[in-house]
């Protein structure tokens, strides 16, 4: 096996992806490609740019990032940043002060600040800051997760995978994943759970520490965090101050986290070598070409229409008054974010240089593989297998679209409260997928839990789903008749939502309680339309789930296949687990010109200007009354080539010290194609600079307290304002304005 890696490596990694000039042996300047360091042409066998620096901390790539950059780091460093880096529900994040202060992005906190704000403080407007530990605000419902410990389970799980049957591989190796995780979750106050690498060739049991009292420390005004809006987004140079401080408490009292990420005076500057923890949410950089054609043809353009339906009614009912644009905020932003993400993920597969180097990469890997009887006979047949597999799914996808519960959150909840009786009777292989293993209790939880609705928003979201299903599908459609009726849309929707009592957690909860019986005999309008339109469904779903099976299992050979070749000198798939990631702080071509590796407070107030202070570039009003205190010179944003999407927000970046020297919030629209194919040419991510960070907490918000604890500054309690840490001359700064209360200012 070592010597096939050895011919798989120099023949693919070399030949196919880096192009026929490194075969030649020219020099990487002369071949057109960056570099962050003169030195890596020195780099160890293995590493392939193209498949990114997303590491693991249990495989991290000490010989790689010795040679590049001279970085040793030891394990005790290592350690230490993992325990400091820490994850949300969605987000990332990290401690940063001695006291349990979280570090992440504005957009990461976004339902904590709607539900700490108050009738007449909306805090996502007017921005937040608790003058005292006393005013620190409870985040209901949010945790962050530690991970404390790492275990090797992949012998377990793979013995365990004995079936030929591709929906028993998959009940198999859940089984195997939901036995570990049980048996670990035993353990007192640990949350376990099992990490999937090269779609199967590593299983990592993570152990994690939950801490679930955050509350609410510092959060800017939205019209700051988010500058520049929906047009700014995914594009740089950037002006934003995309950030949320909030501390863990633990029995009432504020956490002492033991390792924690100290701040770093200078901040980052060009040419520096940064790394950032966090976790990546999803990447597809091992997919086959077939399983990456199905996104770019089928996948990818229903989920960008999907949005755009649902947009359309979110924002109608932001228009209608006050109490309704906040209940729907959230969803307009997440949709928003999410619509401008897949489309550049879309574009990145119809990049037809990027599919070329993906088609080549599988085309001498397979070759190779066919060269050995023995992989010959345990992966030779998989593409083949996914291609025939994705090949179907693809035929069968507008039914799959439509005959499902999608149409609205309420449906949603009448087709698990349906489904979870009949699924649960049901071996775990023939379940469908999101019903296997744990998915069952979490849907379960799910439903039990806090379910927002808005029954207007439920009935234009029916409406336009019923609406648009009437366009791709004839009109003698099975689901589609027993869904309308002989109705009209619009009078469909009506009937589904009026009279529903599932907005209710105590009506959701005896349906679930009292099973197949109680599901039988509710006359609740939506739980009716779920029995009706279930049984039809269900053809179309459990043949997708057959073809999906194969697909599973078959990608679980090529990871192995991969991963045997490669090991660990190639990253896996992002996962939403925890992994660090190297670059370099760096300017970028752009239109013609060059990017700044940093934006200044001075760009701020330019681009304010220069768009009429309007929406979405209009500043809040404490940055234009402050704006003198400012040393606007002071780095506000900047980029780097680090490795990262989705999941990464809130992510610290820091220099090889283990000192903060930024905050990731985002990358620009060139990065996204890196989903399938890292580059870093023009690709950047995007990040708060440290020392733009402290400047607007001392200067625009008044924090003193806050910056003073991030910076490690221990000073006495005196009437003296904390000095200031520029050499620029300035007035002495004003009191602070009287607000309405403690931890508001006035609205604008």
């Amino acid at each position: 096996m070592e010597r096939f890696a050895r011919r798989i490596l120099t023949a693919v990694a070399l030949v196919v992806l880096a192009g026929p000039a490194a075969a030649q042996g020219l020099p990487r300047a002369e071949r057109g490609v960056t570099s962050p360091t003169e030195i890596e042409t020195k780099l160890p066998p293995g590493y392939i740019k193209e498949f990114g620096t997303m590491w693991t901390f249990e495989s991290p790539p000490l010989d790689y990032w010795k040679a590049r950059y001279g970085f040793a780091p030891t394990k005790e460093w290592l350690d230490h940043v993992r325990l400091a880096s820490i994850r949300l529900p969605n987000c990332s994040s990290s401690f940063v002060s001695s006291k349990g202060l979280v570090m992440t992005n504005h957009h990461c906190a976004r339902e904590c600040i709607t539900a700490v704000s108050t009738p007449d403080s909306n805090f996502q407007e007017l921005g937040f800051v608790a003058k005292t530990q006393a005013d620190e605000r409870k985040c209901p419902g949010l945790y962050v997760d530690q991970l404390q410990g790492i275990e090797d389970v992949t012998e377990p799980i793979q013995k365990a995978i004995t079936s030929k049957a591709p929906a028993t591989q998959v009940a198999q190796r859940m089984a195997a994943i939901g036995a570990i995780e049980k048996s670990c979750g035993e353990e007192a106050g640990l949350q376990c759970q099992v990490v999937t690498y090269y779609q199967g060739g590593v299983y990592s049991l993570y152990r994690f520490k939950r801490f679930d009292d955050l509350r609410l420390v510092m959060a800017p005004e939205e019209a700051i965090s988010f500058f520049g809006g929906d047009p700014d987004n995914f594009t740089y140079p950037r002006y934003d101050l995309d950030l949320s401080l909030m501390r863990v408490y633990e029995n009432g009292r504020p956490y002492q986290p033991k390792d924690y990420l100290k701040w770093s005076k200078d901040g980052a500057k060009e040419g520096d070598l940064v790394l950032v923890t966090g976790n990546p949410g999803s990447t597809g950089r091992l997919l086959t070409v077939a399983q990456m054609e199905f996104l770019r043809d089928v996948q990818y353009p229903a989920q960008l229409s999907s949005y755009e339906r649902n947009l359309a009614i979110l924002r109608e009912l932001a228009q209608r008054d006050e109490q309704t644009r906040r209940a729907v905020e959230n969803d307009i932003f997440s949709l928003e974010n999410s619509k401008k993400a897949v489309t550049g993920y879309l574009s990145g597969l119809q990049d037809s240089t990027i599919m070329a180097k993906k088609r080549a990469f599988e085309r001498d890997f397979r070759r190779r593989i066919a060269a050995d009887p023995k992989l010959k006979a345990r992966y030779g047949t998989a593409w083949d297998q996914i291609a025939t597999a994705q090949r179907e799914l693809a035929a069968l996808s507008k039914l799959q679209r439509w005959y499902s519960f999608g149409a609205s959150p309420l449906l949603n909840v009448a087709g698990g409260i349906v489904r979870i009786p009949e699924q649960a009777k049901l071996p775990d292989s023939l379940r469908l997928p999101q019903y296997r293993g744990r998915g069952l209790e979490n849907i379960k939880n799910a439903i039990l839990g806090n379910v927002p609705s808005e029954p207007e928003q439920d009935k234009q979201m029916i409406q336009a789903f019923l609406t648009q299903a009437a366009k791709d599908l004839p009109k003698d459609d099975p689901y589609l008749k027993a869904f309308l009726g002989g109705r009209s849309p619009e009078v469909a929707a009506e009937a589904a939502v009026n009279g529903t009592k599932l907005a209710d957690s105590t009506t959701r909860t005896s349906l679930l309680e009292g099973g197949s019986a109680a599901v039988a005999g509710s006359t609740d309008p939506l739980i009716v339309l779920a029995r009706k339109l279930n049984p039809i469904a269900m053809r179309v779903q459990q043949r997708a789930s057959r073809l999906q099976d194969v697909a599973s299992a078959n990608a679980e050979k090529v990871g192995q296949a991969i991963f045997a070749a490669y090991g660990t000198s190639l990253p896996p798939d992002a996962t939403f687990s925890l992994r660090i990631s190297d670059g370099v702080v760096k300017s970028f071509p752009m239109n013609g010109t060059i990017a700044p590796y940093k934006t200044s407070f001075y760009g701020l107030y330019g681009r304010s200007a220069e768009f009429d202070d309007k929406p979405p570039f209009k500043l809040p009003e404490r940055w234009k009354a402050h704006r003198d205190r400012l040393d606007l010179a002071q780095p506000l944003d900047f980029v780097t080539t680090n490795d990262i999407i989705g999941g990464n927000s809130g992510s610290p970046v820091i220099n090889k010290n283990a000192e903060v020297v930024g905050l990731i919030f985002d990358g620009n629209i060139q990065q996204l194609s890196n989903r399938f194919l890292y580059t870093d040419e023009v690709s950047r991510a995007v990040a708060v600079h440290s020392r733009g960070l402290t400047e607007a907490l001392r200067k625009v918000y008044e924090a003193v307290r806050i910056a003073d604890e991030l910076e490690g500054v221990v000073t006495a309690r005196a009437p003296a304002p904390a000095p200031v840490r520029d050499t620029l001359k300035r007035a002495p700064m004003p009191a602070p304005s009287p607000a309405k209360d403690s931890a508001t200012v006035k609205r604008k």
